[in-house]
């Protein structure tokens, strides 16, 4: 009875501690949902949030059962505020976002312990996976991907014996002349897909390590479906007079490729899962 209190008593200070939060960090939301909606690159945090919230929920005994660490939880909390309101007074989005953050892991310490990050670290990266990049950032890491699609796109072209010259990240044929965007740099499908490796190996991976592999493996997998995509769009004006570099088509296109992608990453999880399952028998 006396440790059924104690859960109650857990629960009840960590449901009160959640309102607050919110209502305390209601100005970050509002500023982060505001980013999501207008960034193409984080429109799948609206799906991302519920899976998190759920993830959260599972694990919901153990950050109801504690102990907690005041000495370790309280400066982390303390010190995130402090912060969080100062980023707000200056109006600096990422210091915001991520003081949010450390604040809810602050929290987290200060009522459950250290022990129970380690079943929570799945979707606490997962939420600063939802900080949006900072634009200096983001425009250094996209032009150096589009720059590397453009340069591997080049050389399968050539393969093909396709005539092609290539300016920067344009790529020059006959009658036509294809400018690898931003979108087709890869960065909005890294980003996406290695949300969803985390996603999919958290509910079906067993060890840290394979988690981190799959993970790993959705850089590549990104960077891989933007080539198709540049060869692909190359390919086809050049074969079928068609054009797929806009409206509809590459809309189409588009989504048939984040498809192959998926797929790639469902293919490495089944191999990771098998080879824990291997490891297990043996």
């Amino acid at each position: 009875m006396e440790q059924t209190g104690l859960n109650r008593k857990s629960l009840f200070l960590l449901c009160l501690a959640t309102v607050l939060f919110a209502a305390a960090y209601y100005p970050a939301f509002t500023t982060l949902v505001h980013k999501w909606a207008a960034s193409e690159d984080y429109t799948h945090a609206f799906f991302t949030v519920p899976i998190i919230l759920y993830m959260f929920w599972l694990q919901r005994r153990a950050l109801a059962a504690g102990p907690g660490n005041p000495l370790l939880g309280l400066p982390l909390v303390a010190g995130s505020i402090l912060l969080y309101l100062f980023s707000l007074q200056l109006q600096i989005p990422t210091v915001i976002f991520l003081t949010t953050m450390l604040t809810i892991v602050g929290a987290i310490i200060y009522l459950s312990g250290v022990r129970v990050l380690r079943d929570l670290a799945i979707p606490v990266l997962l939420l600063f996976l939802l900080i949006p990049i900072p634009n200096q950032l983001l425009s250094m890491v996209t032009a150096t991907l589009q720059l590397k699609v453009s340069q591997v796109s080049e050389m399968v072209a050539e393969l093909f014996s396709i005539p092609l010259f290539r300016e920067g990240n344009v790529l020059h044929m006959t009658g036509k002349t294809f400018l690898v965007v931003e979108a087709c740099s890869g960065i909005r499908s890294l980003i996406s897909l290695s949300t969803l490796s985390l996603i999919v190996g958290y509910f079906t991976l067993t060890r840290w390590r394979s988690i981190a592999f799959l993970l790993l493996l959705s850089v590549p997998v990104a960077i891989f479906i933007n080539i198709v995509r540049v060869v692909s769009l190359v390919l086809i004006y050049e074969w079928l007079a068609i054009d797929l570099s806009e409206g509809t088509g590459h809309t189409v296109s588009s989504l048939v490729l984040f498809v192959l992608g998926l797929g790639l990453l469902l293919i490495f999880q089944r191999i990771l899962e098998s080879w824990e399952t291997t490891n297990k028998r043996g």
